[in-house]
């Protein structure tokens, strides 16, 4: 389990949150060097600092230590590494202006009445299908998916949450309720349910898990991440949605994400809105971490009009496209909003992997790479440029490289690996979980190659 066992200080500024506070402490991570955690937290204590938090899969702690003490701790046998916990930011914007189409969404009162009956009716956003989902069957039953967000409002009408953890100072552990909007809103694109009310997510059956890493204000700390992917990796949650970006990566943070990887889990994060010059884009680079890790899946993000956001930040990390303007999808007090940017386009790509990972048919993490290859031979090009990565993200995603007929690559070059398996950790936290055996996948697939084999020697030797 996640443990935190200090109260740090945690100095929210006007532009957001630091690693530095004017108090003259350092919010960082700690590495022990050959010692073990405990040694570490012993250095720490020795020098006036405190440890705000333990990881179940990580040798590694958050921290505050003073200014002045840094140095004395970089130098103690017992540490192999000090790095600053920097902050991040959630990436969107509201949009308050009415929609054609869908002004009753926009100007539904909500309340927090759970009276469910008065809501509109379902109105898809136009998001949902321009990337197909309303041409596929399937839903994502049982692929656990979590948003690493603001939380989410667990009482909202259009939403079912199975379950989540606060890893943020707002509020005790067990509350990952959303005052913010930002998470309730990436939650309902991703999974809104399909219950002829409001609006529909992409996979509307998957297991949805509020993680809170974000604070009330958008804001938190690479610690926060690591908390969630940590929660994520000892619940055996297969989908990581990360609508939120930081100026800089850490090795920590490195360290954190290629493990996920390596167990099996796949992640998706958006790519930031650091805006771009317009064109083909080629020239930018200016996406944001953890999007520029390359075992992350990168998402920028496009208009209605299948042009490229002017607010997307773009680079060679981008992996595949998303709708990301003017998406009506659910916010808190039981209300709809439309909101713009990045971190709109991030859970479509994550419901798209649900589907694709229900498709599957294995239960828990472990073809995350075979995942991601499959949603990127299927990507649609829209603009034929770098800004795109792969292409626009397709609902019919599937794991022969097909996209049910829609422009893109066949996926012919393809390899059958697969990335890690699952995590054997114990299921911690809000959402219990039970282990479940599944089948690598890869029977099928060698079957199909096998039967095409000899179906070529057969026409060579004339047998057919």
């Amino acid at each position: 389990m996640v443990q935190a066992t200090g109260a740090g200080t945690c100095a929210l500024l006007l532009s957001g949150r630091s690693a530095a506070n004017p108090s003259g402490e350092h919010r960082v991570f700690v590495h022990p060097a050959a010692d073990t955690v405990s040694a570490v937290i012993d250095a720490l204590e020795a020098l006036g600092g405190a440890t705000l938090r333990r990881y179940d899969n990580f040798d590694f702690v958050a921290a505050t230590i003073p200014a002045a003490s840094r140095a004395d701790l970089e130098a103690d046998s017992r540490v192999a590494l000090v790095e600053d916990d920097e902050p991040i930011e959630a990436t969107a914007t509201p949009v308050d202006d009415l929609l054609d189409g869908v002004d009753d969404l926009l100007e539904f009162g909500g309340g927090d009445d759970r009276d469910c009956t008065v809501h509109p009716a379902q109105q898809p956003a136009w998001g949902w299908e321009r990337i197909g989902a309303d041409d596929v069957d399937e839903t994502g039953t049982g692929v656990d998916l979590a948003v690493l967000d603001t939380g989410i409002e667990t009482g909202h009408c259009d939403l079912e949450v199975a379950g989540g953890r606060n890893f943020t100072t707002d509020g005790p552990p067990g509350d990952y309720e959303d005052r913010n909007g930002h998470g309730t809103h990436c939650a309902g694109i991703a999974c809104a349910l399909d219950n002829d009310l409001g609006v529909v997510g992409v996979a509307p059956q998957a297991n949805l898990h509020a993680v809170k890493v974000l604070g009330d204000d958008g804001t938190g700390y690479h610690s926060w991440m690591a908390a969630g992917i940590d929660w994520c990796l000892s619940n055996e949650i297969e989908l990581v949605s990360m609508s939120f970006g930081s100026e800089a990566g850490t090795a920590t943070m490195d360290a954190v994400i290629e493990r996920a990887r390596e167990e099996g889990h796949l992640l998706v994060a958006s790519a930031g809105n650091e805006g771009n010059d317009g064109g083909d884009a080629c020239g930018e680079d200016n996406v944001r971490y953890p999007a520029t890790h390359e075992d992350v899946i990168a998402v920028s993000a496009m208009d209605s009009d299948d042009s490229i956001a002017s607010y997307s930040s773009l680079g060679d990390e981008i992996d595949l496209l998303a709708p990301g303007s003017s998406v009506v999808s659910t916010d808190v007090d039981n209300r709809y909003r439309s909101r713009s940017g990045t971190s709109m386009a991030c859970p479509y790509v994550a419901g798209v992997a649900a589907l694709a990972w229900a498709r599957h048919g294995e239960s828990g993490p472990g073809p995350n790479d075979e995942i991601r290859r499959a949603l990127e031979a299927a990507a649609e090009s829209v603009v034929d440029s770098c800004a795109e990565g792969h292409g626009l993200v397709r609902a019919a995603a599937d794991l022969d490289g097909s996209n049910g007929g829609d422009d893109g690559d066949d996926g012919s070059d393809a390899d059958d690996s697969t990335g890690g398996g699952s995590n054997g950790g114990s299921s911690t936290g809000e959402s219990e979980r039970t282990d479940a055996d599944g089948d690598s996948g890869l029977g099928s697939i060698w079957q199909s190659v096998l039967e095409a084999i000899e179906g070529l020697f057969d026409r060579l030797l004339g047998r057919s």
